[in-house]
């Protein structure tokens, strides 16, 4: 990941706030939601429990992330493609993400096995990015 995104990144976000997500639906508009991301370099990570962003990344692997500063204009948004995992180590990566963001009491609260039936870990690849309001 390039150090002049990751800095941005972490500027902007703390590892429990939301973030949009875009994702390629079946008829080739945006699917746009609010999810909670994290940021093990060179990935941005995600959680998917729903089925609709899974089908559209099975199809499509490429998603968008608009990532903000509430309050201001400064933003960052990044392009890429997503992986699904549910591996092993996958698993160790979701865990330290959950943790970062809630704590160990947080990650017992929502502790699950990641697999194809449920939840896996998105880990999407920046092939481009914009920076916006950072100086």
């Amino acid at each position: 990941m390039d150090k002049e995104l990751e800095l941005a990144i972490e500027k902007l976000h703390q590892p429990a706030d939301w973030v949009h997500l875009a994702t390629i639906d079946h008829d080739g508009g945006p699917h746009d939601t609010p999810m909670m991301m994290g940021l093990k370099a060179p990935h941005l990570l995600f959680s998917f429990t729903g089925k609709q962003k899974v089908r559209n990344l099975e199809r499509d692997p490429r998603g968008c992330v608009a990532i903000s500063k509430p309050g201001t204009m400064a933003h960052v948004i990044v392009w890429g493609t997503i992986e699904l995992r549910h591996d092993a180590a996958a698993q160790e990566i979701w865990n330290e993400m959950i943790t970062r963001a809630f704590g160990a009491e947080g990650l017992g609260q929502r502790n699950r096995a990641l697999s194809p039936e449920g939840t896996q870990l998105g880990l999407l690849t920046p092939l481009r990015h914009r920076i916006y309001g950072l100086g």
